[in-house]
């Protein structure tokens, strides 16, 4: 049996309508070549594993039996996957046209890209910042979900400079494809050769900052990493969290230090520290207003 040209890559958990909303569309917009779907179950425990093989006879589901994180859960993907290209895609995201495929012959044919990302746009039209700088101190301060950062993203209009636009580096204005730091999980194009190089995502980032991670190492093998804005995804963002976001928001800033350790400060240092005070402060001050906010 012939391999596909792509597998389509994504990990479910606790979401099974939106998982099978995102494979129905794209079967819907199907890619112009052959692919595979594989599903990792991320030991959901409702009805994810029934609902979706039931309902998707033609994809590959592999339920675990426990949660080992969304990168780890995207490597047991990539195990599975027979594809040149791979896809890595949220499972709370939606294809809506088919030039979101335009990527395809994009990262099959410049060798020098390890890692394209395209356009996210919100449920409500309005682009998401998933092009971003490296991290570093100023990331606190003007991150893409913080107070300035907000308010950056809100009023700011063509060419992206200064320190906002050294880490939101969307920029609205660009229609041709151009480098950039990172590229969020949302969605990937990596070809399978650079994935293998690579050895996937880091595992030891449970949930969030592994694509920041992984394009950071490819960037040192010399590879670029691109933002094609000629393709476009819907994104809902936040689905499996949704319930209960005290445990997302603890990886959220577990996984930063991690970041900071691995990358920027691996022994011990000010920063280190600085950042695990802050990073730990940051986290309690939203999980209590998140509760607050739940229980008004």
């Amino acid at each position: 049996m012939t391999s596909p040209e792509i597998s389509i890559l994504t990990v479910n958990y606790k979401a099974p309508e939106h998982t099978d909303r995102m494979i129905k569309s794209i079967r819907e917009f199907p890619p112009p070549c052959t692919y595979e779907i594989i599903v990792v179950d991320n030991n959901s425990g409702d009805n994810s594993v029934e609902l979706l093989g039931g309902g998707n006879p033609d994809i590959k589901l592999i339920p675990l039996d426990k949660n080992i994180g969304f990168g780890a859960g995207n490597n047991r993907a990539a195990e599975s996957a027979s594809g040149k290209i791979l896809v890595l895609i949220n499972p709370d995201s939606v294809i809506e046209e088919g030039s979101f495929w335009n990527a395809i012959d994009y990262a099959r044919s410049n060798k020098d890209v390890g890692v394209t990302g395209v356009k996210v746009v919100k449920p409500d039209g309005s682009i998401d910042q998933t092009a971003r700088g490296f991290p570093d101190a100023s990331t606190g301060l003007f991150g893409r979900s913080t107070f300035l950062g907000k308010i950056s993203q809100k009023f700011s209009k063509g060419e992206k400079t200064g320190i906002s636009g050294k880490n939101l580096q969307v920029d609205p204005a660009k229609t041709e494809p151009y480098t950039v730091d990172w590229v969020a999980g949302t969605v990937m194009f990596i070809r399978r050769e650079v994935w293998d190089e690579l050895s996937g995502f880091d595992e030891d980032f449970f949930l969030y900052w592994e694509d920041a991670d992984l394009c950071y190492r490819a960037t040192k093998l010399g590879y670029k990493i691109m933002y094609y804005p000629g393709s476009r995804l819907v994104h809902v963002a936040g689905v499996s969290a949704a319930c209960d976001p005290a445990p997302s928001i603890m990886h959220f800033h577990r996984s930063a230090y991690h970041y900071v350790v691995k990358h920027l400060s691996p022994g011990p240092s000010f920063l280190r520290g600085f950042a695990w005070c802050a990073l730990n402060l940051r986290a309690q001050l939203l999980i209590a207003k998140s509760r607050l906010k739940k229980n008004a």
